[in-house]
């Protein structure tokens, strides 16, 4: 369930919002396109799956907000960047808290996570190669 949660807003973390003007986000690898709208601090998605969440920026902090259609949970995520290094903390709805850091290295980010269930991760995730934990 953990995961579920995480994987969207990891994924964000160090990835800038610039674009081509009218260009929407990429998918990820054998990622269905999610319905989108942006402007220059923040993105919100919506997937065919009914999950949604929302990311906002500004300076060195990101904002995650989300639901999770098949568990009906909602979540949030807040992280902060210094350097390649981004520090971050993340609730649901039914209470469940998380905290991590997520390093950028050139088009990968390493993420290690643990949640206050006890649960521990580390997340690799490249732009073309997609995610493995």
């Amino acid at each position: 369930m953990l995961r579920r949660f995480l994987l969207p807003g990891l994924l964000c973390l160090p990835i800038s919002f610039t674009s081509v003007a009218g260009q929407p986000p990429l998918p990820f690898p054998g990622e269905a396109p999610a319905a989108c709208a942006w402007s220059a601090r923040v993105l919100a998605c919506m997937d065919t799956q009914g999950n949604y969440y929302s990311v906002a920026t500004q300076g060195h902090d990101t904002y995650l907000r989300g639901f999770d259609a098949a568990s009906g949970q909602r979540w949030a995520q807040t992280g902060t960047r210094f350097g390649s290094l981004t520090f971050f903390t993340g609730i649901t709805s039914d209470g469940q808290i998380w905290a991590g850091t997520s390093r950028g290295i050139g088009w990968t980010s390493v993420s290690r996570l643990s949640s206050s269930s006890g649960g521990r991760a580390r997340l690799t995730c490249g732009r073309v190669s997609g995610c493995v934990q």
